[in-house]
């Protein structure tokens, strides 16, 4: 149903989480799942975070396509296709909940020791990508976030701000649908929460160009360092939302 609560609530987190994966690249699952999930059961949530952020990257996809590493999405997006199906099982016979607490504590160490520089700088491979993809693909059919692995590793490689942000919205744009696909062939999402999405999408579509308007004021230094910074907030408040 429309215009509830929990529904007014959603519109409100659709919009800023399309601003921030504007900005960014990603963002959007990292806030929608853990604000929808104090409006809906878990599995809703991410159904309902599947649609909107694929119906938002699209379009941001298309507007950064001249600034995609090519090769790197390519080896992120096979990656991520080979992760998705272990994804879906968990989705469907597991406790979400409480791999969301693992998936908070682990995201949380890593963007910490990138914050701190504790990570040495170095160039990885296509093995290493294909791995990286994998993990997100995983994450994103399971608990409908594939962003933590995949921002991180590209963060830090020191990718360029133009070329993260659309490298890792082409990488989520293959990710999002490949999982919706499978879980609605599978019937394990439900009808309610993929209409629900889609009357949200007007509310992407806002974010969206709040954010893409923004982009051109963050410098590439507030960009490197903010991304670890915003996603260790993210993984505080997705735990604390989570265990309390």
């Amino acid at each position: 149903m429309l215009f509830t609560t929990s529904w007014l609530v959603a519109a409100l987190a659709v919009t800023l989480a399309a601003t921030l994966q504007a900005v960014t690249g990603f963002g959007a699952a990292l806030i929608l799942v853990p604000l929808l999930v104090l409006a809906y059961n878990a599995h809703t949530a991410v159904g309902m975070t599947m649609v909107i952020s694929f119906c938002s990257l699209l379009l941001l996809t298309f507007q950064v396509r001249k600034s995609i590493v090519k090769s790197m999405a390519r080896n992120l997006s096979l990656g991520g296709l080979a992760g998705i199906p272990f994804g879906a099982c968990v989705f469907i016979h597991f406790d979400v909940t409480r791999l969301k607490v693992i998936i908070a504590l682990v995201t949380l160490a890593f963007a910490l020791l990138l914050l701190l520089d504790w990570m040495p700088r170095r160039t990885f491979g296509p093995r290493a990508q294909a791995a990286v993809g994998a993990a997100g693909g995983f994450l994103g059919a399971s608990v409908g976030m594939p962003g933590p692995p995949v921002v991180l590793f590209l963060n830090h490689q020191g990718v360029p701000k133009e070329q993260f942000r659309a490298t890792t919205s082409a990488y989520f744009c293959l990710v999002y649908p490949a999982s919706l696909f499978l879980l609605l062939a599978l019937h394990a999402l439900d009808r309610q929460a993929i209409l629900t999405a889609i009357s949200l999408i007007p509310f992407a579509l806002l974010g969206q160009a709040l954010g893409t308007g923004i982009f051109p004021r963050v410098s590439q230094e507030l960009f490197r360092r903010g991304v670890p910074l915003l996603v260790t907030a993210v993984a505080l408040y997705s735990l604390a939302t989570t265990l309390f």
